[in-house]
C-alpha cells in the first residue's frame, strides 16, 4: 500500500468531491500552493494511486434500466482465461474471483431483460463455462465506486512523567 499523508489525503478528498478541480481551485481551498498540488497529483498519479479521471454518469438515463448478479462455475483451471474473455464484453462493470460454490462473480448492466438473457445464453455456450446463477437487482440501495479515505491514525498524547503513565497524581498539582 502506498503511503500517503494529510496533504495528499486533503487532494484526494476534494477531487472525490469533484475530480475537475483545478489545481489552482484545489490549492486555494485547502491553503496549498498550486505547484505543490501538482507535484503531488502527479506523484500519485506514476504510484497508481490515482488511476484516472472519469465522470460518475447516471446509467438508468442512458439506457441501462437492469443490473445483474451473476456467479459462473467455470472449467477446472480455466478461470482468467474466461474472466479475460467476459472482461472484453462492454456489459460487466465488476468481475470477481471467489471461494465457495462459483469461481467468479460478475455485476453487469444491461439495456432490458433480451439484453440480459443474450449475455447469459452466450456465456453459458462458451465450453469454458459448467454452470451460471443469474440474479436480477430490484434496487440499488448503495453503490459507492469513490474509495472514503480512512481517518488518519489518532496521535496517542505523550505523557512524560512516569506517575502520569501510571495515572498516578502528581504532588502538589
Amino acid at each position: 500500500m502506498s503511503e500517503i499523508d494529510g496533504v495528499d489525503r486533503a487532494i484526494l478528498e476534494e477531487l472525490l468531491v469533484d475530480a475537475r478541480r483545478s489545481c489552482r481551485e484545489i490549492a486555494r481551498r485547502r491553503g496549498l500552493s498550486p505547484t505543490t498540488v501538482a507535484s503531488r497529483l502527479e506523484r500519485m498519479e506514476e504510484a497508481g494511486i490515482i488511476r484516472g479521471y472519469l465522470p460518475d454518469l447516471d446509467d438508468e438515463r442512458l439506457g441501462f434500466d437492469l443490473h445483474a448478479v451473476i456467479g459462473i462455475r467455470i472449467a477446472h483451471g480455466r478461470l482468467r482465461e474466461l474472466e479475460e474473455k467476459l472482461a472484453r464484453d462492454p456489459h460487466p462493470y465488476a468481475i470477481y474471483d471467489l471461494t465457495g460454490e462459483y469461481d467468479a462473480l460478475v455485476i453487469a448492466r444491461f439495456r432490458d431483460r433480451r439484453d440480459l438473457d443474450r449475455f447469459v445464453k452466450h456465456a453459458l455456450q462458451d465450453p469454458l463455462v459448467e454452470r451460471t446463477n443469474t440474479q436480477v437487482v430490484l434496487n440499488r440501495v448503495k453503490e459507492e465506486r469513490r474509495i472514503l479515505l480512512p481517518a488518519p491514525p489518532a496521535e496517542r498524547p505523550k505523557r512524560t512523567a512516569r506517575r502520569e503513565r501510571s495515572g498516578e497524581a502528581r504532588p502538589g498539582g
